[in-house]
């Protein structure tokens, strides 16, 4: 064998030494495999909205348009309602404890487009026809600002069924409250427009007007149908909407 072959052949053999050598071993696959795979059920429970940000496309988000100013047509009197009001609804309660009791009120928890404020002068119940109204704006709320830039958004409840207890501790700081509050027959429930909640940006005083005719119009297509009264009111900033 000459040199120029032999050098030929310990050439290949080197060369196949590196390949050889670039090769894992199924063994060593399987547990990088397995490895990949813990870390991912492992990210998945603990960090499942990393998961989903990494697979899921990337939403494009168009602005909440408004069509006009519908907040300033929420205009009904209590002169309106409040006669309706004390016929047709349940009769008030004295105490919360008779609030609680009475099978014609259901509770009220928080819905997938609001919160419900910590409540002073006020219980977290409604009607049936009240919870009806709310189960309404919540999913048309909901519907207005899907895929907006505006989406996750919030309104808050700040006040719903008041007990004639409540109205008398209320008409000590609040001379405007009246013995014929409407909040006293559980169709009845109030939405701030100052404020709203929305854990995906911070909200602005843009952001917020916009929310604010947002629902101002949802509540005004309803008083068009007939299914509440609503009132802008000035001193305590809120929808005041009283169901029919």
């Amino acid at each position: 064998m000459g040199p120029r072959k032999s050098r030929t052949i310990v050439f290949k053999n080197l060369l196949a030494m590196r390949r050889k050598k670039r090769r894992l071993k199924p063994v060593v696959k399987l547990s990088l495999l397995i490895i990949c795979l813990s870390v991912f059920v492992y990210a998945f429970w603990t960090e499942p909205e990393l998961i989903k940000k990494v697979f899921k496309k990337e939403e494009v988000l168009v602005p909440l348009e408004i069509s006009g100013t519908f907040s300033s047509k929420l205009n009904d009197k209590m002169s309106s309602y409040i006669d309706y009001v004390e016929k047709n609804g349940v009769p008030p309660c004295r105490s919360e404890k008779e609030l609680q009791k009475n099978p014609r009120l259901k509770p009220i928890k928080a819905g997938k487009n609001y919160s419900i404020d910590h409540l002073t002068h006020s219980h977290a119940y409604l009607s049936s026809k009240g919870k009806s109204l709310l189960d309404k704006i919540d999913a048309d709320f909901g519907a207005k600002i899907k895929g907006t830039d505006l989406k996750g958004s919030q309104f808050i409840i700040t006040s719903l069924t008041r007990t004639k207890q409540n109205v008398r501790e209320l008409k000590k700081i609040n001379v405007n409250a009246s013995d014929r509050s409407a909040h006293m027959y559980g169709g009845c429930f109030d939405i701030t427009y100052s404020r709203f909640k929305n854990k995906r940006k911070k909200l602005d005083s843009k952001d917020i007007y916009r929310l604010k005719e947002a629902i101002a119009e949802i509540i005004y297509q309803l008083m068009q149908e007939k299914k509440c009264w609503a009132t802008k009111e000035k001193r305590e900033p809120c929808f005041h909407v009283v169901s029919r």
